[in-house]
């Protein structure tokens, strides 16, 4: 469904949950305003945009000034992405060791090359994200300055990109990762930290991690960088905690279990449910379309999935809903509030039927239905064997009050005998503007493994996964690495009082992480190995390559990502001198039935006669 990056008709990121996705949600004070204009961005901003515009001209030869470019051409993803990234970068001055200025952080950049906000069927690494040409001096600032740190290189995302200089202090931070040549950067926002081993089999922050309208990240943006607005949020409602008072309501608690239409066609279905959401605001009727599949939409965005309190979802839902109804004011029908929007993509089919300006309604393949799927991004299971088959599942396109930087996607399948809603999306795009110049990357070298490494890698992973015995597991984790403990955690979770204590959390959330993940029948069914895209570092060849991939990074790179380097800030010598032998890598992508998930990192070294884990991290994108 939808077009731009990752998995299919782009991510629910707007929300606190609109479920027919308009609705992103926030509490606020003031009353909802309008916002996201040329007119409202600084000079410096306007400046960046009217040069972009330029290059569009010279890419499609359409001649546009750049207020009209910026007012109508451009998504709302990537509007919110491009204020969301430089209003960071223009509000974190840098200073030197002596605490001189530097300047913003926005001074860095030359020109903006391109932004790329929520893209289906794109790489999570390429989208929410700004690609620009920095100044000739922005290298030296950045390694002068106190904010930022150069950190290990990134060695699965960001290709192209190897130079990773991170904002300090913790999420949310600013990455910029910078091209060999010093100038090409790729910048984003990091609002999420890794949560060990949570993250690790689930999708939610792959796109929600660098999307500032996903679940909280906007009130984490204002609580590091003051003075932006939501206003992508003002036109959908305020988020409530609370289920909506509303006066036609029969009790909220008891909420319809089947659509009021009955077992009907799904355009039958379809057309009722928006009806009784949009033209009569009844929000509990509504609600019988909606399945319980879909609050992972909700779940998603939450800071740990596993803890997001489902009982509560379907009024979070409702709430959000009639807030949009409010929010659009009455209208006698669903002709005149809202336009179908039509899709071209592999495995969506159109059904004709007699709504198709208000909706457009497709048959949906299974597999395209699952890389839309919210739930499918917290399901451990293998994409490649979602069947390429259809007639489970449907979905409908629109755009409503005139919006259509913000396209609305709705994903049906059969509960319970009736078409309900499973999933959704809101303002999924295809880019506007250029794309960003591809920056060659060669190919790293190949060389052989070790054999009792290889071995050591694959007992520690079955003994983990397959086996369950965590015992065996943890005794593979080396003490120096118990410190990686309270680099990885949750923003909630208990830190660690000492290196030991560490270790003891560590050695329970082994055996959750283990136990979440039920019986596996083999490392293959649930990982799959992930090929490095930093050209220094060698992959090793061995027998087992097809579920994990065993490395061999430079000695220096394998030094800065020990736990207690990074602890104290790690620091990567440039250049890299290319020796080797000291250190081992494991990198892994466990599979969600969506086909998007974080990294995990391992780093090995030989003590005495045994091969142990001295460190680990989470890759984000």
């Amino acid at each position: 469904m939808t077009g731009k990056r990752s998995r299919a008709i782009v991510n629910s990121a707007l929300m606190v949950a609109t479920i027919a996705a308009c609705l992103i949600a926030q509490q606020q004070p003031s009353p909802p305003q309008f916002g996201g204009a040329y007119a409202g961005l600084d000079a410096r901003r306007q400046l960046l945009v009217s040069g972009w515009v330029e290059r569009f001209y010279r890419t499609t030869g359409q001649r546009l000034d750049a207020a009209r470019f910026y007012d109508e051409l451009l998504s709302q993803s990537t509007k919110t992405t491009f204020e969301a990234v430089t209003h960071a970068l223009m509000t974190t001055p840098l200073t030197d060791g002596a605490s001189a200025s530097l300047g913003d952080t926005l001074s860095l950049v030359e020109r903006v090359e391109a932004v790329r906000g929520e893209i289906a069927d794109t790489p999570s690494d390429r989208q929410f994200r700004m690609y620009a040409r920095l100044t000739a001096d922005a290298l030296a600032t950045l390694k002068s300055s106190q904010e930022f740190k150069r950190g290990a290189d990134n060695s699965v995302f960001h290709k192209g990109y190897p130079i990773n200089y991170r904002e300090q202090g913790g999420a949310p931070s600013v990455q910029i990762s910078i091209a060999r040549d010093g100038r090409r950067a790729d910048i984003d926002v990091d609002y999420r930290s890794s949560t060990f081993p949570v993250s690790l089999f689930n999708g939610h922050l792959t796109s929600s991690n660098s999307d500032v309208r996903a679940g909280d990240n906007f009130d984490r943006h204002l609580d590091r960088w003051t003075g932006i607005q939501n206003w992508w949020r003002g036109f959908f409602g305020v988020h409530q905690d609370r289920a909506p008072e509303v006066a036609n309501t029969v009790n909220a608690f008891a909420l319809p279990k089947t659509p009021r239409a009955g077992k009907k066609a799904i355009e039958e279905m379809v057309t009722d449910f928006l009806t009784a959401w949009l033209v009569e605001g009844d929000v509990v009727a509504a609600m019988g379309y909606v399945s319980e599949h879909s609050y992972a939409c909700l779940a998603q965005d939450h800071m740990d999935p596993s803890d997001f309190d489902r009982g509560l979802a379907p009024y979070q839902v409702m709430n959000n809903m009639k807030n949009a109804y409010d929010a659009l004011g009455p209208h006698a029908s669903l002709a005149g509030l809202m336009v179908g929007t039509r899709l071209t993509r592999t495995g969506l089919r159109v059904v004709n039927q007699p709504h198709h300006a208000q909706f457009v309604l497709y048959s949906v393949r299974d597999d395209v239905a699952a890389s839309f799927d919210c739930e499918s991004r917290l399901t451990i299971a293998d994409p490649k064997k979602v069947p390429q088959t259809y007639g489970r599942y449907y979905g409908t396109t629109f755009y409503i009050g005139g919006r259509t930087d913000a396209p609305v996607a709705l994903l049906w399948a059969q509960d319970d005998g009736y078409w309900k809603i499973a999933s959704w999306k809101v303002g999924s795009d295809t880019p506007a503007g250029p794309d960003p110049e591809p920056v060659a990357t060669p190919n790293g070298a190949h060389v052989n493994a070790d054999p009792a490494l290889v071995q050591a890698a694959r007992d520690f992973l079955e003994s983990w996964l397959v086996r369950k015995n965590y015992d065996a597991a943890f005794a593979y984790l080396a003490p120096e690495s118990y410190v990686c403990y309270n680099l990885e955690r949750g923003p909630l979770a208990r830190a660690a009082t000492s290196p030991e204590d560490g270790g003891r959390i560590l050695r329970t959330k082994l055996e959750a992480a283990g136990q979440e993940i039920g019986t596996v029948a083999s490392l293959e069914s649930i990982m799959s190995a992930v090929e490095p895209v930093l050209p220094s570092v060698r992959v090793m060849n061995h027998p087992y390559s097809r579920a994990f991939t065993l490395t061999s990074p430079p000695n220096a790179l394998a030094d800065a990502v020990e736990c207690a380097v990074r602890n104290a800030g790690s620091i990567v010598p440039d250049p890299m001198p290319l020796e080797y032998g000291a250190g081992f890598g494991t990198i892994v992508r466990f599979k969600t039935r969506s086909g998007d998930a974080p990294v995990l990192r391992l780093l090995w070294r030989k003590q005495g006669n045994a091969w142990r884990i001295t460190a680990y991290g989470i890759e984000m994108p």
